[in-house]
C-alpha cells in the first residue's frame, strides 16, 4: 500500500491586512481653539497630527480669511496665521482637507468651529 503524499501548502494568515476592506482611520478631532493674536489661532488635537501642506481652512466674518502660515508647535498643537483678523469669528473646515491629518491618515472633521476673542 502506497503512502499518500501531502502537498506543501501554506496556511492563510487570517489576521493579515485585507486590501479589499476600506481603511478606517481615526479623525483629527479639535479639542481646543485658542486665540494667540488677532490673526493667529492655536489648534489642539486629541491625537497626534502632522501638517502635510498649508490647510485650506477659512475664517472671518464672511469666510474670506485664508491661512497664510501653519507651524507645528508639538505633536498635538498647530498654530495658524491668517491674512485677516479672525478673533471672535468662525473657523470653516472643509470635508477631506489634506492639510492637517493624523499619523494614521485621518482628516479633521468638517464643520464650523467658534474662534474665541483674543484676551
Amino acid at each position: 500500500m502506497a503512502l499518500r503524499t501531502v502537498k506543501n501548502t501554506r496556511a492563510r494568515n487570517r489576521n493579515a491586512y485585507d486590501p479589499s476592506l476600506p481603511r478606517t482611520a481615526a479623525p483629527a478631532v479639535i479639542t481646543d481653539i485658542e486665540s494667540t493674536a488677532a490673526d493667529t489661532i492655536r489648534l489642539t488635537f486629541a491625537t497626534r497630527v502632522q501638517k502635510n501642506k498649508l490647510p485650506l481652512f477659512k475664517a472671518g466674518a464672511g469666510g474670506d480669511a485664508a491661512v497664510e502660515s501653519a507651524v507645528e508647535l508639538s505633536a498635538t498643537e498647530i498654530e495658524l496665521t491668517f491674512d485677516a483678523v479672525v478673533q471672535g469669528t468662525n473657523l470653516l473646515v472643509a470635508e477631506g482637507d489634506p492639510g492637517i491629518r493624523t499619523v494614521a491618515g485621518g482628516f479633521v472633521p468638517a464643520g464650523v468651529y467658534a474662534i474665541p476673542v483674543f484676551p
